[in-house]
């Protein structure tokens, strides 16, 4: 399980810059539990850029230096709590990345035994490292031609395929293409890692209710989005079953149901 933050903004802009110092250091805070590591995207131009680590974000001089510094005008931040059974280590750290797409995710898919059955064999050939979430990844850059480029229809397709042959808990993620951002809410509330965030001292029941949920603020200025943990007063909840799409070059934004 993880915790996600996705932007797109009128100019270059850092993360500090989008959601204040208070912000940032409340989400940052959030690594206290999700400590696997962390990692970073932005662009410059159509092209991607992409920083990560298995380190802990607030142990690590680049992610505070990064966090402060105006990148670009469309990103995304990832705080990594690792699926128990997939290792800790750079190549398991989101974002990941493949052509001009970028993506990272929250949740986790069961049964791991069987997450080589999620891809056609030339596909899983592709994979960087061993997690669930690249392989969703890939999953849905899988089908975006067979959907004609329209990555909602691509999207929709990969969860509804598979919530249908695995047991996910979530399928949240961020998905960022050189034009637009994508923020995908899908979740199971009952299967919320309840036992887990007790454990770590998260007892509050509407905290752990709400762990999956996503939010997002929309102004003339830019577009957030982000996992819950943190305070987001006035910010707008994305629907589950339901993808955010958001322009970059005018920032509308856009929320779709997710069916295949």
């Amino acid at each position: 399980m993880c915790r996600l933050l996705g932007y797109c903004s009128t100019r270059e802009a850092s993360l500090e810059d989008l959601i204040g110092g208070d912000g940032l250091s409340e989400f940052t805070g959030l690594c206290a539990l999700h400590g696997d590591g962390w990692g970073m995207a932005w662009y410059e131009g159509d092209e991607p850029v992409v920083r990560k680590s298995p380190v802990r974000a607030d142990s690590e001089p680049e992610y505070e230096k990064l966090a402060r510094e105006p990148l670009a005008d469309l990103g995304l931040v990832h705080l990594r709590w690792a699926t128990p059974g997939l290792g800790v280590n750079e190549r398991n750290s989101h974002p990941f990345r493949y052509g001009q797409y970028v993506f990272a995710h929250n949740g986790a898919i069961h049964p791991q035994d069987r997450l080589s059955e999620m891809l056609p064999a030339d596909w899983e050939r592709r994979l960087g490292g061993t997690t669930d979430s690249e392989r969703y990844f890939l999953h849905i850059m899988s089908r975006l031609a067979s959907h004609g480029g329209d990555m909602v229809a691509a999207i929709a397709d990969a969860v509804t395929d598979i919530e249908a042959r695995f047991q996910p808990n979530s399928l949240n993620a961020l998905l960022l293409s050189p034009g637009e951002l994508y923020a995908i809410s899908w979740y199971h509330r009952d299967r919320v890692p309840e036992a887990k965030l007790r454990a770590c001292g998260h007892d509050q029941p509407d905290e752990i209710a709400a762990y999956f949920d996503l939010a997002y603020r929309a102004t003339a200025e830019s577009v957030v989005v982000a996992s819950s943990g943190w305070p987001q007063p006035g910010w707008t909840p994305l629907p589950n079953r339901h993808v955010l799409v958001a322009d970059r070059r005018t920032l509308l934004t856009r929320v779709l149901p997710l069916s295949a």
